[in-house]
């Protein structure tokens, strides 16, 4: 099993990462944007659940569909190239 490398995104001398970073860093923001939409769910469904706190509950729920889209960009950031067909 490889050990996967960890990205240094930003850090001064670290090379951009290869094919096997972006795969991994790419299916971590997915799992990521997945979780976040998720969680949303369930804040939406508390909202029903809960009318007195529903406002609070809708405000975290936003916050995560936001933080779900960032992922997403992210993703598509870091996808690696498609293969080019000769």
């Amino acid at each position: 099993m490889k050990a996967r490398r960890r990205l240094a995104v930003g850090v001064v001398g670290v090379e951009a990462p290869d094919g096997e970073a972006k795969e991994y860093a790419r299916e971590a923001m997915v799992s990521s944007a997945r979780a976040h939409d998720r969680a949303a769910m369930l804040l939406e469904r508390m909202a029903l659940a809960h009318p007195e706190e529903a406002d609070v509950h809708l405000q975290s729920a936003a916050r995560h569909r936001r933080w779900a889209e960032n992922d997403r960009k992210l993703a598509e950031l870091y996808a690696p190239p498609e293969p080019t067909v000769r």
